[in-house]
């Protein structure tokens, strides 16, 4: 088994964290969406929006296995976890979970007090649910797009 090495994303990997995001939603999360909310969705995560969240200040982290980006993870504002991919073929190795320990710690130290929240699509729930994540309000559909609220919040 390769080890996995998480880093900083780079502008320069916007393209490869765009197709990783849009071939993995395609496969995996076309039950997620309703009329038109794959496409709305698509847009959202094309290599221009990718960069122009990273210019923003979004902060995104990527997984690489053998030089090759793997997954990634994305957090707004040190606390609302964004996005969270990881390619199809290597999940169930512990890289999402890698991933969510490293950007916990990264926010952590860049001022977030204990409170994490994101918008759940009901495939990754229950992995969400595993880490101590729980729902604060039903299912809800914006732009297309089915989610589930969701916080962790570290306790004392």
């Amino acid at each position: 088994m390769a080890s996995i090495t998480i880093r900083q994303a780079a502008i320069a990997d916007s393209e490869i964290i765009s197709d990783l995001i849009a071939r993995n939603a395609k496969k995996l999360l076309r039950d997620e969406f309703e009329e038109g909310g794959l496409d709305f969705f698509l847009t959202t995560v094309e290599k221009r929006a990718i960069r122009d969240y990273m210019e923003q200040g979004f902060s995104y982290l990527v997984a690489e296995e053998n030089g090759d980006i793997v997954g990634v993870i994305a957090m707004k504002d040190y606390s609302h976890m964004f996005h969270l991919f990881v390619d199809q073929c290597h999940q169930n190795k512990g890289i999402a979970k890698q991933l969510w320990q490293a950007i916990y710690q990264h926010s952590m130290e860049h001022g977030n007090r204990g409170k994490f929240t994101l918008n759940s699509t009901a495939y990754a729930l229950p992995v969400y649910e595993r880490w101590g994540f729980a729902t604060t309000d039903d299912e809800q559909c914006r732009h297309g797009i089915k989610y589930t609220p969701m916080e962790f919040v570290v306790e004392d």
